[in-house]
């Protein structure tokens, strides 16, 4: 029997449903029609058995207690936590059924303990991680609330608690946004981390959260950062991971006529088709980037995530290591964080994260 996170995706991709209301800016043009149902985006038997690989290797680094570091043995890190969470969610798995029903279990436990456990910002800059590091001081909660906002209604007994601690990681996101929309300057790649605040804040309020933040904030530093670079190319390891991180919240915000959009796109596209750099020399930042384009293209009316899809998720394959996990090569190096953000942009077609239905 499918459990109810497969059952709505597939009931959402047939139309038979309608996606909550997220956070976004208000709307000025109508919402993108369903995308067109021929010939979708297809996980082949060579994708499925990279899946499995994969999965199997991201399982091998859960502890006991459901806590997971960056790489098997390494010291328990949240952000790498949630993103293992988020891989099992994205395989169709929960803590009510599925393959993987009690890894997701674990996680879900151990999420909960490390987030109500999380510092001030400021002395987590003190005590920083790789990922934070790279992407920015609330990189963990940002993390911790995606994976407990796509948890919800289907906690079961923990219901209550992922609630209260998600509330409390939402307000300490919202509290921490700048004036300019941005979130932080302190780190490697802040428009990735600005990128992550959005997704985070979105997905929680299609949870029913409370977001006091603002969206359009966020659209506007995004457009004016691009606007400032678009004629200065800094070299495809700083080109790739902002255009393409900024292509999620640009595309759901009603951004995809600005040039700015499309310049981002057709980059993003481009160099994806004809450049191997970013999936041989890549590090956690583009496995992420890879991932916020897959979820948001896989709607569109189109076809693009069908263009996109194919390449993106066969270039991946072609980088897989021979134990199932992905490397990062730079910045974040870290296995699980690469590995995890691998298997969400190949599990896409599967539409079980709320996240990707726009």
């Amino acid at each position: 029997m499918p459990n109810t996170r497969s059952l709505l995706a597939v009931l959402l991709a047939a139309g038979c449903l309608v996606a909550p209301v997220a956070w976004t800016a208000a709307q000025t043009t109508p919402p993108s029609p369903a995308p067109k149902t021929d010939e979708p985006a297809e996980i082949t038997p060579l994708r499925q058995r990279s899946i499995e690989h994969g999965i199997r290797w991201l399982k091998s680094g859960i502890r006991a207690n459901g806590m997971v570091g960056p790489d098997i043995g390494h010291a328990p890190d949240l952000s790498c936590t949630a993103m293992t969470g988020l891989a099992l969610l994205a395989h169709g798995s929960t803590p009510h059924g599925g393959e993987h029903s009690k890894e997701v279990s674990r996680v879900l436990e151990a999420v909960l303990t490390m987030s109500k456990r999380l510092p001030p910002a400021d002395q987590e800059r003190q005590e920083s991680t790789n990922i934070r590091r790279k992407i920015g001081a609330y990189a963990d909660r940002f993390l911790a609330a995606l994976f407990l906002s796509e948890i919800l209604g289907e906690s079961g007994d923990a219901e209550d608690d992922v609630r209260q601690t998600l509330e409390k990681l939402v307000n300490d996101i919202c509290e921490a946004q700048r004036d300019d929309g941005m979130w932080g300057s302190d780190s490697w790649a802040p428009v990735l981390g600005t990128v992550l605040g959005w997704e985070s804040l979105r997905s929680s309020s299609s949870g029913g959260m409370q977001v006091s933040a603002s969206a359009n904030r966020v659209g506007e530093a995004l457009l004016k950062l691009l606007r400032k670079e678009q004629n200065r190319r800094e070299g495809w390891m700083h080109d790739f991971y902002k255009k393409a991180s900024s292509i999620r919240v640009l595309y759901s915000m009603n951004y995809r006529e600005d040039p700015v959009f499309q310049d981002c796109l057709q980059h993003t596209l481009k160099l994806a088709k004809t450049d191997r750099r970013p999936f041989v020399e890549a590090g956690g930042e583009e496995y992420l980037a890879f991932f916020l384009v897959t979820e948001c293209l896989m709607h569109d009316p189109e076809g693009l995530g069908k263009e996109w899809y194919p390449v993106v998720a066969d270039r991946l394959i072609e980088v897989q290591n021979a134990d199932g996990s992905w490397t990062g090569h730079h910045c974040i190096h870290s296995r699980t964080f690469c590995t995890a953000a691998a298997l969400m942009t190949l599990q896409a077609p599967n539409l079980c994260l709320a996240i990707s239905n726009q």
